[in-house]
């Protein structure tokens, strides 16, 4: 599974730290900025490398795919589009949107148990 970041648009170093916060959340390792230059922007690569290193990354996939399942499963219980699978639709995009960030694809769920819809 590749570690890949989505480039920062141009913008500033508050931008970068914004980012930084709105990817990680409370997830931020204990990473001091002044620790690699003071750039949030080479900070948040180093972030994702403290991710993958730590094998957060795997388990984001896991806890990912098995969010997946329990869509599917709500919605073969409740119907597509009922209250319920609607609710578990939007817990599973912040996860999703997750995974785009860190590369983790639709393979990586698979081998994660993710029992994704194939066309």
């Amino acid at each position: 599974m590749a570690t890949t970041m989505t480039p920062l648009q141009p913008g500033t170093e508050a931008t970068a730290q914004a980012c930084a916060f709105a990817i990680f959340g409370s997830d931020i390792p204990p990473i001091d900025p002044q620790d690699y230059g003071g750039s949030w922007r080479t900070t948040l690569h180093v972030i994702a490398e403290e991710w993958e290193g730590e094998g957060r990354c795997e388990r984001h996939a896991a806890r990912t795919a098995t969010a997946i399942n329990d869509l599917l499963t709500t919605e073969r219980l409740y119907g597509v589009g009922s209250p319920e699978a609607r609710a578990a639709g939007t817990a599973l995009k912040p996860l999703i949107d997750k995974c785009r960030m860190y590369g983790i694809t639709a393979d990586d769920l698979g081998r994660h148990g993710a029992q994704l819809h194939t066309s």
